[in-house]
Formats: structure tokens, sequence, C-alpha cells
């Protein structure tokens, strides 16, 4: 939508620029705000562009969310964190190392033997 609105932005101002060469224009004195209507349009239109094509947000905003819930889902309620330990080694594992997958599963790696395992929600009932 932004692309048509440019391309049609871009068409009236090229047309204005165009109007300002036409001899009843440069007889009139009308050359010069043609030319400027002609330019803020098409500026206008890059601008339009340049706004589309720019990213939004910062950096990594789609994997983590503000509340350090990777995927920046919302927890369901209160939470309280419990120590996560390593299957492998019996080690603690540090939560800032969890990510989630592309298949939604959420991975977390052992610091001591750098072991990746899956963490599963257990059922609340």
């Amino acid at each position: 939508m932004v692309s048509l609105v440019s391309v049609f932005l871009w068409l009236l101002g090229g047309l204005f620029i165009l109007a300002a060469m036409h001899p009843e224009a440069v007889a009139q004195h009308k050359v010069l705000p043609r030319v400027i209507v002609g330019a803020v349009l098409v500026v206008a239109g890059f601008v339009l562009v340049v706004l589309a094509w720019m990213p939004r947000g910062k950096a990594g905003a789609a994997s983590a969310g503000g509340d350090g819930i990777p995927g920046g889902q919302e927890a369901p309620g209160q939470l309280s964190l419990k120590p996560i330990v390593c299957p492998h080694c019996g080690g603690q594992v540090d939560a800032s190392t969890a990510k989630l997958n592309p298949e939604g599963t959420l991975t977390v790696t052992c610091g001591y033997c750098k072991g990746v395992f899956m963490i599963q929600e257990e059922p609340k009932w």
C-alpha cells in the first residue's frame, strides 16, 4: 500500500515538474512554485519508502519479550523461578541461556558440560 502511494506521489511530482516547463507556465512566472510542489511530492514519496523499509524496534525484539520470556510471550500468572539442574551432570544451569527454537521448543545450555536440553512445562493439574 505504501509503495502505491509513493509511486502516486512520484508521478504527481513529476507531472508538476513537467508542467513547470510548459510555455504558458513560463510566461505566467509559475515555474518556481510548480517545481517546488513537484520536488516536495517526490521527496515525500521517497520518505514514505524509507519509512516503510526501516526496521521496527530494536534488534532481537521478536526473540525476547520485555519480561525476559523468550518469544515475547506473556506469563499466564504469577511466576516463581526454580533452579534448573542439568540432567547430564547435575550442575545448576543459568536461565539466561534459554533459547526459543523455530519449532517452539525452549532449550537451555549447561555451562559446565555444555549439554543442551529441552525445558518442558509440567501440567498444572
